[in-house]
């Protein structure tokens, strides 16, 4: 789930009493103890095809090593979005995109150029050089080649540091060409938090580049440890505000550790603790800071897949259901496994086109699968397609998004509350907010068969998956969300945490209503006045669905 934007999100059972009895007992985190959902004739079939033992084996993949936590435009990605392919192509769907599914998403890669790339220090054949490849670290998205005379600053110690006398512990050294720096408090140190290092580095470059310099290098232990090798950086190539399209292209400074930064102050004749947080330059030692890049289409795509209706009449419809494929990826060498967020997504959304595909019944509408990319980006994959749809949006009758499905919320974001107070608890988001028809059968649907403890449009998520944009449109949306945890967007989201009953569940969930929606002989209106209350968030004057007549 997208933490950036303004947001609205128990076991699709096991076959047999019994595995899920099994599956409850061995698991190391509390799980969903739910009736078993008796389903209509129609359905039912699709459901029992679906089994516990399935939902391990994909969420283990999705979330595991191979798919370095999926960062867009990165190769884990491209492997999971392709893991995801197959499973529908071996279940009979059609392509929803081209002849492969995906439906590519404008993502730039950049990679260093070969060559000498790096810091230079000195003038001619003495020159002492930090090189790509040799040490030098950082993050690059446009090339950069500046030089000028050597200046070096310390940032202040860290208030709730002490460190001895002459010690850089918990500070950082920022390495610019020469500029007046004795003005700037360069307070704080970078973060130990992977997420916060290259903003940390990007604030420090800010207010040296504003005093007249260029920032060509921090030394940081802390920045060293989690910064990339310049191996390759991405960004999505389009973005609507200038100014973050703007920052996204500029350079992220080089980052050098403390050995290299001993031998460029021995070079410059500057002794570290003599600093004092002041700047000091040396005329005689000019430093250059030369990196060039190369630009290519990253792997960023949208995994669209149909499951052709019945009926002739209402084919054309669609019932479109969706997840994001994306998490935060491998940042260093950290990796950021997404099991929750939202490889439980991504795993339910496999879950309801096993169940679809070996139904017997094939419902009247057609099925529309989408596993986005760019998620984590700002809604870049889901915007992409509701900017460039492969089938019309007057034919969405609506779009269920499930997006952390797997886990009972607990800790601070959830009040303080436990795990074990929520197992039955499920979110139901924006289904109030645009059409009363959605909402009345989504309830309906739980009070029959599903008994889910339901919160409504908790925590301010409404807009902030990939539902939003489709309502922006005016299409009929429900996101389904089971809440915050501790480990929401760090590196220990991992599958052993997940709740595979109550993900299965929320599957079968989903699954119900999206058939109901396929089969049933009128689709949900659009209520005018809940139209009205979108306001600016409106990306078109009249809503893609049908309009309820007062």
């Amino acid at each position: 789930m997208d933490r950036f934007l303004t947001l609205a999100v128990g076991a699709l059972l096991a076959p047999l009493p019994s595995l899920l009895a099994q599956e409850t007992s061995e698991s190391a985190v509390p799980e969903t103890q739910g009736p078993m959902v008796d389903l209509p004739e129609d359905r039912a079939a699709g459901v029992e095809s679906v089994s516990l033992e399935d939902v391990r084996e994909w969420l283990g993949y999705l979330a595991g090593p191979e798919c370095e936590g999926r960062g867009t435009g990165q190769k884990g990605y491209q492997v999971a979005a392709e893991y995801v392919r197959e499973h529908f192509r071996s279940l009979g769907y059609e392509p929803g995109a081209g002849e492969d599914y995906l439906q590519v998403v404008p993502w730039n890669r950049t990679a260093v150029a070969d060559g000498d790339q790096g810091l230079f220090f000195g003038e001619g054949d003495d020159a002492m050089k930090i090189l790509v490849g040799g040490g030098l670290k950082g993050w690059a998205t446009a090339a950069f080649d500046f030089s000028g005379p050597l200046s070096v600053v310390t940032t202040e110690s860290p208030r709730e540091w002490e460190p001895a006398e002459g010690s850089l512990e918990g500070r950082a050294v920022l390495l610019a060409t020469s500029a007046d720096l004795t003005e700037i408090e360069f307070r704080g140190r970078v973060r130990k938090d992977p997420r916060f290092v290259s903003r940390s580095l990007q604030n420090l470059r800010q207010k040296i580049d504003e005093a007249g310099g260029r920032l060509v290098a921090v030394a940081s232990e802390v920045a060293y440890e989690h910064a990339d090798s310049f191996s390759e950086r991405t960004s999505a190539a389009r973005r609507t505000n200038r100014a973050s399209a703007g920052a996204a292209l500029q350079p992220v400074v080089p980052v050098i550790d403390m050995d290299m930064l001993a031998q460029v102050t021995e070079a410059a004749g500057i002794q570290l603790p003599d600093l004092g947080g002041e700047s000091r330059s040396d005329a005689e030692l000019k430093v250059r800071a030369s990196i060039e890049v190369t630009t290519e289409q990253a792997p960023a795509f949208n995994v669209c897949a149909i499951l052709p209706g019945s009926d002739p009449q209402l084919r054309d419809e669609y019932v479109v259901i969706g997840s994001h494929l994306d998490h935060l990826g491998k940042r260093g060498d950290t990796i950021y496994f997404g099991a929750d967020d939202d490889g439980s997504g991504s795993t339910g959304l496999m879950a309801v086109a096993k169940a679809f595909a070996q139904n017997p019944v094939r419902p009247k509408r057609s099925i529309l699968l989408l596993a986005f990319c760019g998620e984590e980006n700002g809604l870049i994959g889901s915007r992409y397609y509701s900017d460039n749809p492969t089938v019309p949006l007057e034919s969405m009758v609506a779009e269920l998004q499930m997006d952390m499905i797997g886990r009972n919320e607990e800790g601070r974001q959830a009040g303080n509350e436990t795990a074990d107070e929520n197992l039955n608890c499920l979110h139901l988001v924006g289904t109030q907010k645009l059409s009363n028809d959605l909402h009345a059968l989504c309830m309906r649907l739980n009070e029959d068969r599903n008994n889910f403890a339901i919160e409504f449009d908790e925590e301010g998520v409404y807009s902030r998956s990939d539902h939003f944009n489709f309502a922006r449109f005016g299409v009929p949306i429900a996101f389904f969300f089971t809440g915050f945890h501790p480990q929401y967007h760090q590196p220990d989201d991992t599958p052993d945490k997940i709740d595979y009953p109550k993900l299965l569940r929320i599957a079968t969930y989903v699954y119900d209503i999206a058939f109901e929606l396929a089969q049933q002989d009128s689709r949900p209106l659009i209520d005018p006045e809940l139209w009205d209350q979108m306001g600016r968030l409106k990306a078109s004057e009249d809503p893609a669905a049908p309009v309820r007549k007062n």
